[in-house]
């Protein structure tokens, strides 16, 4: 499975319910935003690229997305 990006989706702390920061993987950057569509609005995301050297460098992030 080729991972070149990846987004860390991080919950408010007064989401109301039990909720966990996860991690989901892609291989292009179209997929990883394509994805963005079905995050929880107030869910912060921090988006990665990898690079040549195999480490996550940091591109992006975004606090609430459609908000």
């Amino acid at each position: 499975m080729i991972q070149n990006y990846k987004i860390e989706c991080v919950p408010p702390d007064d989401v109301g319910y039990a909720a966990h920061p996860f991690e989901v993987f892609f291989e292009t950057e179209e997929a990883m935003f394509d994805f963005m569509d079905i995050v929880p609005r107030p869910y912060i995301t921090k988006h990665y690229q990898k690079t040549d050297d195999n480490e996550w460098r940091m591109i992006g992030t975004i606090n609430g997305w459609r908000e």
